[in-house]
């Protein structure tokens, strides 16, 4: 019974998150995907490695006819560029316009309102715990 509790518990606190992202993105008019793409790009930016479509189906876990029309999206919003490498006209890297680089920025402050709340409902050694529990899930859910 006490398994059953906690999965309850789990999916309550993702969907009341999920709810609160998507009234924030809502707001953004964009989707999680999105988003996430434009992060991935953009990290990976800031650390100087280029990033292709193929890199965006492996980070989302997505078919290349999903990312395709995504990054259409986020291109015709505005949000990001895309260049063909001389002599492979099939291999497109994915760039930020300063539109999307202000709302990956922007997106930093809602990460941190988010993470403020879980940290301010646990001490610092429960969220010592938490981080290496997560990431020990994780693992083992992509796996």
């Amino acid at each position: 019974m006490e398994n059953k509790r906690l999965f309850g518990l789990m999916c309550y606190v993702n969907r009341e998150l999920a709810r609160r992202n998507s009234e924030n993105l809502a707001a953004l008019g964009i989707s999680g995907a999105q988003l996430q793409t434009l992060i991935f790009v953009h990290k990976n930016l800031e650390a100087g490695t280029p990033v292709c479509q193929r890199d965006v189906e492996r980070e989302l876990n997505l078919r290349a006819s999903s990312v395709s029309a995504l990054l259409s999206d986020l291109t015709a919003s505005g949000y990001i560029t895309r260049t063909h490498i001389d002599g492979d006209a099939r291999t497109k890297f994915i760039g930020l316009t300063a539109k999307g680089e202000q709302l990956c920025l922007k997106n930093r402050a809602l990460i941190d309102e988010c993470d403020g709340m879980i940290q301010d409902a646990l001490t610092e050694n429960e969220q010592k715990a938490f981080k290496s529990l997560l990431i020990k899930i994780f693992n083992h859910v992509k796996d």
